[in-house]
């Protein structure tokens, strides 16, 4: 993966025993899983399609193999990398994990 916390909007990611190009649509997604909310570092769409239904794919800055194409970096996405940890400190929901959440 990469060194970075955060990866912007844009970013074509593979993620581990992914077959399948993600592009990161969200950050910090909100989801529920048995009545429990939580959240991702990331949600994503797959490529070439992008938005089919509701669904996204979530996922967490660890569970990526390789970054393909790096999203769009502005100077508002620089000050959210810059105040990242006070951010997710704020974020009142557990962080989940892939494996969570599939079972």
């Amino acid at each position: 993966m990469t060194d970075r916390e955060l990866l912007p909007i844009g970013t074509v990611v593979r993620v581990k025993d992914g077959s399948q190009s993600l592009m990161i649509t969200t950050l910090f997604p909100v989801t529920e899983k048995d009545g429990q909310k939580g959240y991702f570092d990331f949600g994503a769409v797959p490529l070439p399609l992008g938005v089919v239904g509701q669904d996204l794919a979530f996922f967490n800055k660890e569970d990526i193999d390789e970054v393909l194409f790096l999203g769009y970096v502005d100077v508002s996405f620089q000050q959210l990398t810059a105040n990242y940890e006070e951010l997710t400190s704020k974020i009142k929901y557990p962080k989940f994990t892939v494996d969570h959440y599939k079972h």
